[in-house]
């Protein structure tokens, strides 16, 4: 069964001891109550003293840490690193810069305190508990985002076929609609031509009609061509004569001897 790890914060404050400093004696007594605030207060009127005391340092980052003002709490402690040669002062400071770090989520730069912390204190089991979170995470945020991947590139082949379905049944769609269309097209051709046809039809079919009535006519009377002939010859005729007499009223009323 997996082992379920969980990351360990302790903070200790350095204790007073036989150092008489009547700020850092108040200071630790806010700390304990959670008045950070004025902790810090205090702890920063003992440094008036002696500004690079790795003891008050050490507790004032403490202080920032708590209050979660990680940059201050990271700053004082590299202070601290830098003004004391005690082993265990120096691995428990490392080690509440392990824990600075991760707060401000750069677990590499935790990982690298946390290490140096066990150079210094190898018993350290907290250091080694913290070491091993992290290891479980970065595993872990490494497989999320193998899985995302796999995830993110199977929704997009979901999409790409769903694309291409979707591409295929508009081609259909417009095949279909274009093949209506053509239809549509087809059968207006159609029945133009059989109107043009039933058009010639009729016309051809009046034709015949036409010659078989003059044909039934000659046949009734062969010489019914020469009467109609007679028929416009005295038409002409009588036109000509109608208009002669017009002519000869207009000519005897307009002379004046």
């Amino acid at each position: 069964m997996k082992k379920v790890l969980s990351l360990i914060f302790i903070m200790f404050l350095f204790p007073v001891l036989s150092y008489a400093n009547e700020n850092m004696v108040k200071g630790n007594k806010q700390y304990q109550k959670n008045n950070f605030d004025k902790a810090i207060e205090y702890y920063e009127k003992a440094k008036e003293a002696d500004n690079d005391d790795a003891r008050i340092n050490y507790n004032l980052a403490n202080a920032y840490y708590r209050k979660g003002d990680y940059d201050k709490a990271m700053e004082t402690y590299k202070i601290v690193l830098n003004n004391t040669k005690d082993i265990n002062l120096k691995s428990s400071a490392l080690y509440n810069m392990g824990n600075t770090a991760y707060r401000k989520q750069d677990n590499d730069l935790a990982m690298d305190y946390y290490k140096e912390c066990l150079k210094l204190n190898s018993s350290d089991m907290a250091a080694k508990n913290n070491i091993e979170f992290l290891q479980q995470e970065k595993q872990q945020n490494k497989n999320n985002k193998k899985d995302k991947n796999n995830k993110d590139n199977n929704q997009n082949k979901d999409n790409k076929d769903n694309q291409d379905k979707n591409n295929k049944n508009d081609n259909n769609k417009d095949k279909q609609e274009q093949d209506k269309n053509k239809d549509k097209q087809n059968d207006k051709n159609n029945n133009q031509d059989k109107d043009n046809q039933k058009d010639k039809n009729d016309n051809k079919q009046q034709g015949d009609n036409d010659k078989q009535e003059n044909k039934d006519k000659q046949k009734q009377n062969p010489n019914q061509h020469i009467l109609d002939y007679f028929d416009k010859q005295d038409k002409q005729n009588y036109d000509k004569s109608k208009e002669g007499k017009t002519i000869q009223r207009i000519g005897r009323s307009g002379k004046t001897w």
